[in-house]
């Protein structure tokens, strides 16, 4: 955890009193000393770190040096004119800081200072398998046109608690039960070979969706590959979906076009969504309520469809 030791304060308490009432003291206090750091700025990590910034973590570290373009001042809505060729974390640090003075937000100059780092964060880059090799829980996500997809990876062993409600024998009256439960997660390098069963495409179809495995495809792609150009990325994925030996016409044309159309793009209410859902799971993995998505979520905009599966 972060440096922010100690019990909440009598500021903090009356600012999240909302949600203390909602997931209780203990929670709240897991969330302000957390220290989490985001990977990449994009539309989805501007959604997300909203909320989080909102909710009263302790530490948000961001790092992008790259710098704004006069493209990123079309969907990421906290840069202006003015910021155009300065970094985006540090701007985004400065931006999110006024939401919530009693966090600690920062940008980082190197990924060699992350010592302490509860969380990981990885928006468009693959690092997952390093984060687990250092015993650190990760998630990596992005949003692109319509689309989006976030990979939770909890380690080997994540506890959390699960809340029921069960009736009294005696009184009849209804009464909370928490339970502790442990959750098991694959990592990265080992989800997106999974060979799944299932016979023929109409029955697999019952069990996965067919974007979740084009949003594995493209969450391998080096940034070589991408840079080629669409047809590249568009090849790209059929023969990762080809390596996976999936039934024929699972994952359908109609659906390659769109997401090939999408790709390079962002648009703002689907990365809204994407980042929404984002947030809401590391909320899960910092406070231990309820269990995190276990492992892949994808959201497609057109249908404003977003399902979870395990792989």
């Amino acid at each position: 955890m972060s440096q922010h030791n100690g019990v909440i304060s009598k500021e903090e308490e009356a600012l999240y009193d909302r949600q203390i009432r909602l997931w209780g003291m203990e929670a709240q206090s897991r969330l302000r000393n957390c220290s989490i750091l985001f990977i990449g700025v994009k539309t989805v990590t501007l959604e997300a770190c909203k909320n989080l910034v909102l909710g009263g973590i302790g530490r948000l570290s961001i790092y992008d040096p790259q710098p704004i373009t006069r493209l990123d001042l079309e969907t990421q809505y906290y840069f202006n004119e003015s910021h155009i060729s300065q970094p985006k974390d540090k701007v985004l640090a400065e931006k999110l800081a006024v939401l919530n003075p009693l966090v600690d937000i920062r940008a980082i100059s190197s990924l060699d200072d992350v010592a302490g780092v509860d969380l990981v964060v990885s928006i468009g880059q693959q690092t997952a398998g390093e984060w687990r090799q250092k015993g650190v829980k990760s998630i990596l996500a992005d949003s692109f046109g319509l689309f989006g997809y976030i990979f939770v990876d909890c380690l080997n062993a994540h506890e959390y608690i699960e809340e029921g409600r069960t009736k009294d024998a005696k009184t009849g009256e209804s009464e909370v039960v928490r339970s502790s439960k442990v959750a098991t997660y694959k990592s990265f390098e080992e989800s997106v070979k999974v060979k799944v069963a299932g016979g023929n495409a109409l029955r697999l179809a019952r069990k996965y969706s067919p974007l979740v495995f084009v949003c594995q495809a493209l969450a391998t792609m080096d940034e070589r590959v991408q840079a080629e150009g669409e047809l590249e990325v568009s090849q790209f994925i059929r023969d990762a979906l080809e390596r996976r030996e999936l039934p024929q016409g699972f994952v359908g044309d109609e659906l390659l076009e769109r997401v090939q159309a999408s790709w390079g793009t962002e648009f703002v209410p689907s990365a809204a969504v994407v980042g929404g859902t984002l947030a809401q799971e590391v909320l899960k993995i910092i406070t231990l309520k309820d269990m995190p998505a276990n492992n892949w979520f994808t959201y497609d905009g057109l249908v404003s469809e977003g399902i979870t599966c395990m792989l």
